[in-house]
């Protein structure tokens, strides 16, 4: 029999192939979100495999054993929910939010196109020319193409380094077979997650999941390889247009680390909103950029700190002249009381005003249960951004933001690494 846990809203089960189930209980509301989760992303690629989960995402939607693609989209849209996927470095995941009333048939449409997918060769053969349409969107969207270069320069680790599309070499090669074999290695019950949120009974979604999930076989899975360390790149790409787009980086930490909260507050300080010190000191004091950006790309086990922005080719130098005056004044010790608190209540009103969404709610439960096997309450994460001090933020900037740490990518008609 499936063990029980005792926590309460949320609760977990592991049926007996090692699927996980979990549930947030929200009384006060008439919708649900479910998402089916399996730890399967970009990252357990191997040479050649580039892009298969992010092909086996999009080929869930384009017929299972029972439904074809048409009949999906109908009883999607019959449903009245918003339903999606998405793919990962480190996990697939296809989500829905429906009306309470719906729930169970929207579980059975999620469990099937997660589980049963049909690979038929001409669906296949549309699907991959539709990805190598993506694949070349990004190639003419430069504030991805910058992002895209930038990542595969910062790692020697090739699983983490290659775009979670693929290479139209790869993406053209998959085969059935090729793609069979792959999903017998990573779709395992012991990494599957099965979240609902919302107006939810724990233990109708265990019978439901053990009544399609309880079958699968269980699997040992393949190890995954470390990230390896953050490599900080000097990368120039020329390319037409009509701004240098330019990526600053440093190293940062993974998602499991306990100074996440730190990087966070330290991100979102520098450049998380309008009030941040670079929009105020790049934009509105000196109008070298409409917008710029920080924030922390994390992995479990590694991540990196990014500012990103756009602007005019001959104020690039510039540009960078004044955010690294400005990492340098954080490292000192630059940083209010005032801002920190400022910025402390900017992220805690973000995590509460999240949790009245049941997406949200499931997104996060997710994502902390894949990484920490459990339930992370908001009063914890809350707790641990009312902690971080500001010797612990400027402590943090000085061993980040050196120049041995500095990653750079500058992509536009100027590029040049000064």
């Amino acid at each position: 029999m499936p063990q029980l846990s005792d926590d309460i809203p949320c609760r977990v089960t592991r049926l007996p192939n090692g699927v996980r189930v979990v549930t947030e209980a929200m009384p006060q509301v008439k919708t649900a979100s479910l998402g089916v989760w399996i730890e399967a992303g970009s990252r357990h690629e191997a040479k050649g495999q580039e892009g298969l989960a992010h092909l086996w995402e999009h080929m869930a939607f384009k017929g299972t054993a029972s439904r074809d693609a048409l009949a999906i989209a109908k009883e999607l849209d019959i449903l009245g929910g918003l339903a999606n996927a998405f793919t990962s470095r480190e996990a697939t995941c296809f989500h829905i939010r429906v009306m309470d009333a719906h729930f169970r048939r929207a579980f059975d449409v999620l469990a099937d196109i997660a589980l049963n997918p049909r690979l038929d060769p001409e669906e296949l053969a549309r699907e991959q020319a539709v990805i190598l349409q993506e694949i070349s969107m990004v190639e003419e969207t430069p504030e991805e193409k910058v992002h895209e270069d930038f990542w595969a320069a910062a790692w020697a680790e090739p699983a983490i380094a290659h775009a979670i599309t693929g290479t139209p070499r790869s993406v053209t090669a998959a085969t059935p077979k090729t793609m069979q074999a792959w999903r017998r290695a990573h779709y395992r019950p012991g990494a599957i997650a099965v979240v609902a949120t919302g107006a939810v009974s724990h233990e109708v979604v265990v019978d439901m999941a053990a009544a399609t999930f309880g079958s699968l076989p269980a699997a040992q899975g393949p190890v995954v390889r470390p990230a390896g360390a953050f490599t900080p790149p000097k990368l120039a790409v020329r390319r037409e247009s009509e701004q240098n787009h330019v990526i600053l980086a440093y190293p940062s930490v993974g998602n499991k680390s306990p100074e996440r909260f730190a990087h966070t507050l330290l991100a979102t300080l520098l450049g998380g909103n309008m009030s941040s010190r670079l929009f105020q000191e790049v934009r509105e004091k000196r109008g070298l950029a409409y917008s710029i950006y920080a924030s922390v790309s994390g992995l479990a086990d590694a991540g990196i700190f990014e500012i990103q922005a756009a602007v005019e080719p001959e104020r690039t130098r510039e540009l960078l002249s004044v955010v690294r005056a400005e990492l340098a004044a954080v490292a000192g010790g630059a940083v209010t009381a005032e801002e920190l608190d400022h910025t402390r209540e900017h992220l805690k009103g973000l995590l509460y005003l999240g949790a009245e969404s049941t997406e949200n709610r499931m997104m996060r439960l997710a994502r902390n249960i894949l990484l920490f096997g459990r339930e992370i309450p908001l009063e914890e994460t809350a707790a641990a951004l009312d902690n971080v001090s500001l010797d612990e933020l400027a402590a943090i900037a000085g061993r980040a933001f050196t120049e041995a740490n500095t990653g750079l990518c500058i992509l536009g008609p100027t590029a040049a690494i000064p």
